[in-house]
This record gives C-alpha cells, structure tokens and sequence, in this order.
C-alpha cells in the first residue's frame, strides 16, 4: 500500500512540474515585449514652476521623555479617572 502511494505522488510531482514548465517553455518561443516609454515618469510636470524644496523635519522634535517608574495600584489610578 505504501508503494503505490508512493506512486501516485511521484506522478502528481510530474504532473505539476509540467503545469509549472509548459507556460514557461511557451513564453520563451515568443518574441520580445517592447516596453512602453516611461521618461514622463522623471520629468518635471511643467517647466515654467519650479519644484518645491522642503527642509529637514526633526522626527523627534516633540518627543517627552517618560522614565520608567514602578507600576502604581490600578484601583486608585481608575478612581482617579473616575467621572465625578
């Protein structure tokens, strides 16, 4: 029984490499693709409007250091919370 498993999934191997190797074989015979010109891509949008220079953003420029503390009891910091 473990023989003619060990069939049927060598034959499912094959069977799937042909599915994975037919289109690629097919698609070599053809000839080339000739790429769409993309130099639009890098050319400004109009000539007569310059491009806006921006400046360095500091990333950390609002940051608050919070130290590490010791947890405090969750009860008190709720009532804290609490609405009154």
């Amino acid at each position: 029984m473990g023989s003619a498993r060990n069939g049927q999934d060598g034959s499912m191997l094959h069977k799937l490499l042909l599915a994975g190797a037919a289109p690629l074989a097919l698609a070599s015979c053809g000839g080339a693709t000739v790429l769409p010109d993309a130099t639009f891509l890098t050319e400004p949008a109009s000539l007569t409007v310059a491009p806006r220079r921006t400046g360095y953003a500091d990333p950390i420029r609002n940051y608050t250091a919070r130290p590490v503390v010791e947890p405090a009891d969750w009860r008190e910091l709720n009532r804290s919370q609490e609405r009154g």
